[in-house]
């Protein structure tokens, strides 16, 4: 998988500081590092270029970290900037986090080790938090798009009596994918999912109230579904008692909202990973189990999935979820170098829901092994493009313990 490059600029008046941090990233080509001996040079470079992120030094001839901080902050107020120091305490900290730093590093061989690592989560962060904002005002938008319409009677209207539909108007005839007159008679539970039965069985009780709002999924004529919006009031219809209501299509935004609420479950588990992978001390084939139940926790229906990692010439469990016997029938009926290749979706049949993600996990250049998953979503790409950058933390995970093994101490072993 091709990593997106990172350009990151490191404000750092100590060579010798500044010359560890290059050897951390040193085996990390998705990153392109500037550096800046004074905060005028750093702020120069800053005018001059656009940056995913910004280490500052506290302490630093001319103006200080402190006061570039407060500059970037002024003219940007969402890219990451983490401020470093040798010489940590609380107190420092909490000025720095009030002066809206992002993170607070102590200076120290084992975090200038991390550094790539810590650097790439919180760029990841900001990106979402970016695009959640512009998910957002879509929703926003949308929100005030429904709303005129409403307020212009461009809404679905129908009278609704014994569950029946008495009247409708063209509207409600194009949001239900049929002609107004195929709806007269038909008991609205039909057009509802039936999960959502509940939802309408509050009609009965709460007609009391001005206006409630109800949402719910609705099955159209060809099959699909939508999501709408009604509301309700109660009102004499040819002498005896029905509801009136109107309906908003607010599909777009439903789908908006639970992509929003999807890609929220995926960064917190992908920062999970992360994070176990940052703990100074714990077993790996624990942490490969938490990473492995982090991921089949996002997706839908994954009950069955395992990690396998590549040794004495062939492919080891290290991590299960689910049935061990239905993970090895699926294995022993594909090639190892298959699943290595690169990721895929494994159907048995084209019409069944269920299907097999296999994503090869890379590790200091190389392949050390694969993460498989069953899982019943609906988007397989969706879910391989999630394991893929699952797998990038996991490679991380083995890449940090294979470094502190090599280095004498065993964060992971």
């Amino acid at each position: 998988m091709t990593v997106e490059p990172y350009r990151i600029l490191i404000i750092e008046d100590d060579p010798e500081h500044a010359d560890l941090i290059k050897m951390g990233f040193r085996r990390h080509d998705e990153f392109f590092l500037d550096f800046a001996a004074t905060g005028e040079e750093g702020l120069e470079l800053i005018a001059a270029n656009t940056y995913d992120l910004i280490s500052v030094d506290l302490i630093l001839p001319g103006i200080g970290g402190l006061d570039v901080l407060v500059r970037i902050r002024k003219f940007d107020p969402d890219i990451p900037v983490v401020m470093v120091s040798g010489h940590g305490t609380t107190e420092m900290a909490v000025v720095a986090f009030e002066n809206r730093a992002t993170k607070y590093v102590v200076k120290s061989l084992e975090s200038f080790k991390s550094l790539p690592y810590v650097f790439e989560n919180l760029i990841q962060e900001a990106r979402f938090k970016i695009q959640e904002r512009e998910m957002r005002e879509m929703i926003e938008r949308s929100e005030r798009i429904h709303r005129n319409i409403v307020e212009n009677a461009l809404a679905g209207i129908y009278i609704l009596q014994d569950g029946c539909f008495k009247l409708v108007n063209p509207k409600l005839g194009e949001i239900f994918g049929c002609t107004p007159e195929s709806l007269k008679e038909m008991p609205f539970w039909q057009l509802v999912k039936p999960d959502d039965m509940e939802c309408i069985s509050l009609l009965e009780r709460d007609n009391q109230l001005s206006a409630p709002i109800y949402e719910s999924m609705i099955l159209r004529k060809d099959g699909t579904r939508r999501w709408i919006e009604f509301r309700t009031v109660p009102i004499e219809y040819e002498g005896r008692r029905a509801v009136l209501g109107n309906v908003l299509d607010i599909t777009q935004r439903k789908e908006l909202e639970i992509e929003a609420l999807r890609s929220n479950k995926e960064l917190a588990a992908i920062n999970s990973i992360m994070m176990r992978a940052l703990q100074p001390e714990g077993d790996r084939d624990k942490a490969l189990g938490d990473a492995l139940a982090s991921m089949t926790s996002v997706l839908e229906k994954a009950d069955v999935g395992g990690i396998f990692l590549m040794e004495g010439g062939g492919l080891v469990l290290r991590a299960l979820v689910g049935s061990v016997e239905e993970l090895i029938e699926f294995i022993e009926k594909k090639e190892s170098s298959a699943l290595l290749a690169a990721p895929k979706a494994h159907r048995p049949d084209e019409a069944s829901r269920r299907f097999w993600a296999s994503v090869p996990i890379h590790c200091d250049g190389r392949t050390q092994g694969v993460i498989v998953v069953s899982s019943e979503d609906s988007e397989s790409e969706r879910v391989l493009s999630f394991l893929e950058r699952a797998a990038c933390q996991v490679g991380c995970l083995l890449d940090i313990a294979s470094q502190t093994v090599h280095s004498g101490t065993s964060i992971l072993a």
